[in-house]
């Protein structure tokens, strides 16, 4: 008791130094009583704390910018569609100021979503309250926990920080490391594939310490499972690759094969059918394929912005809206679905997921997220964020294989996915197979939040065959591809520095 009174102390102390700490290392619901948890109890709640941290994070535009920016979309209800397409943060900045001279509201509500993309301190609360879980689970009164669940609740501490720094590497690039529960001096931004490598080895090292699955449905896919954490380390490892010399290119791809192997090894994980029952079952969420999701449920009260999903944007009723509402607010460019889609050929996607799909005006509609609610008159979605699923692994495994030179394989993994959704096996190989890979992650993730990252982790963002307005090379290797960092980090943090966009 007194051990744990002087540790108490420690941290009010710290906690009270002010706008002057680098990281908030005292989450609200930190403390139970005089003490650290003294129940299991305690320790869930504290633990499921951290994931409606994250769920706060990403449940207003955070994946659907994904899909927005850099993006063949044409949005007919505000220029903030035009400033995300064209890279122009600098406009999106200035159209989403609070000060912006009378904005439409629709414009400045989707603006104002998306300057949120520039602050990280909401993921640096998660990654505080992560190590300081990591480090208190060990004290718990002997006999309340069992050494499997020690070990476990550790490893969903580990995926959940490396689950935050994963996503503010793809924002920001360089972004400062900690792992340390009591920290609270400034750090420097450390080099982002020196992050990812050092997040990769932390969570090797606790992976097998999550479950396949839980017993519980009402866990599935909402909480860290082994198949989450393998996909977060296949999405580290290949954005490393990416961005490492390219000597250390190999080991990603061979690790993300390895991990591939490794998900195809366990039957707890299944892809769905993708028919009009199965497609809502997927995106309702915890289901075979569901590697890790954000849970919303109108019947429990928990709603997300309705610019969580992208179908607020492509949609219109029957799937959104009043009864009035009748045509979408933006759609995508004839061009690019017949990119993705040929008429003549199958692919059960086309007819599942869209209609008036090569239009090119604003009857388009996108219905993949299918499940709605009505509150009042307006309909209204009830999906989860899917973040990982059985899918992406398979992609990534392709990807990697391809990179590796072993072709057959990799059309394996391919045409799991293309077979799913009853489409032409795929006997590509060598370059035309890695642009075959890449295309069908545009199709299987369209409105999860993958698009745009899958554009700067290829390079393909300076590629006007892939993208609308491509960015220059050197544009590219300066930074362009970030996301603005908002000056309040300079209070958090005196010895900040800044990206491209200052």
């Amino acid at each position: 008791m007194k051990k744990y009174t002087i540790i108490l102390l420690a941290i009010l102390t710290l906690s009270s130094t002010g706008c002057k700490k680098f990281l908030n290392i005292v989450p609200t619901d930190a403390l139970s009583g005089n003490n650290f948890w003294q129940t299991q109890k305690d320790v869930e709640t504290f633990t499921n704390g951290l994931y409606a941290k994250f769920r706060s994070k990403v449940s207003a535009g955070f994946m659907t910018v994904g899909d927005l920016r850099s993006a063949p979309i044409s949005t007919t209800d505000g220029t903030y569609g035009l400033y995300l397409s064209n890279n122009d943060l600098y406009g999106l900045e200035a159209f989403s100021s609070p000060t912006a001279t009378n904005p439409p509201r629709t414009q400045w509500t989707m603006g104002w979503t998306f300057r949120n993309m520039t602050m990280w301190k909401p993921f640096y609360d998660i990654i505080a309250s992560a190590n300081l879980l990591y480090k208190q689970v060990d004290e718990a009164p002997a006999g309340v926990l069992s050494t499997t669940e020690v070990k476990k609740y550790k490893a969903e501490a580990v995926f959940m920080r490396n689950l935050c720094y994963f996503f503010l590497v793809r924002l920001y690039g360089d972004v400062p490391y900690n792992t340390n529960a009591l920290t609270t001096g400034a750090l420097p931004r450390m080099p982002m594939v020196q992050v990812l490598n050092k997040c990769i080895a932390d969570m090797e090292a606790v992976k097998g310490d999550l479950p396949w699955t839980y017993a519980n449905p009402s866990m599935v896919g909402v909480r860290a499972m082994r198949g989450g954490a393998i996909a977060l380390l296949m999405h580290m490892n290949m954005w490393a690759a990416a961005f490492d010399a390219e000597a250390n290119k190999q080991k990603y791809y061979t690790a993300v094969k390895q991990l591939g192997l490794e998900i195809s090894s366990s039957t707890d994980y299944a892809l769905m059918p993708y028919n009009q029952e199965d497609n809502k079952r997927l995106f309702k969420g915890r289901t075979k394929e569901s590697l890790f999701e954000v849970y919303q449920s109108f019947n429990n009260g928990e709603k997300f912005s309705a610019y969580a999903n992208l179908g607020y944007v492509l949609s219109h009723y029957p799937y959104l809206g009043a009864t009035t509402f009748t045509t979408s607010r933006g759609y995508y460019q004839k061009t690019w679905m017949d990119k993705l889609y040929s008429d003549g050929a199958p692919d059960v996607r086309k007819d599942l997921w869209f209609e008036n799909r090569t239009i090119n005006n604003n009857t388009f509609q996108f219905k993949k997220f299918a499940n709605t609610y009505v509150s009042g008159i307006t309909v209204q979605n009830d999906d989860d964020i899917i973040i990982f699923r059985l899918s992406d692994a398979y992609l990534l495994t392709a990807e990697a294989l391809a990179n590796l030179g072993e072709d057959t394989d990799a059309q394996v993994y391919l045409n799991k996915v293309r077979q799913r959704a009853n489409a032409t096996v795929i006997s590509s190989t060598g370059d035309q197979l890695k642009d075959d890979i890449y295309l069908e992650r545009v199709r299987e993730f369209m409105g999860e939040g993958q698009y745009y990252y899958d554009l700067v982790r290829t390079k393909r963002i300076c590629d006007i065959k892939y993208c609308p307005a491509p960015i220059s090379v050197g544009a590219f290797n300066a930074g362009a591809w970030t996301w603005k960092i908002d000056e309040s980090a300079f209070i958090e943090n005196p010895g900040m520095t800044l990206n491209y966009w200052r």
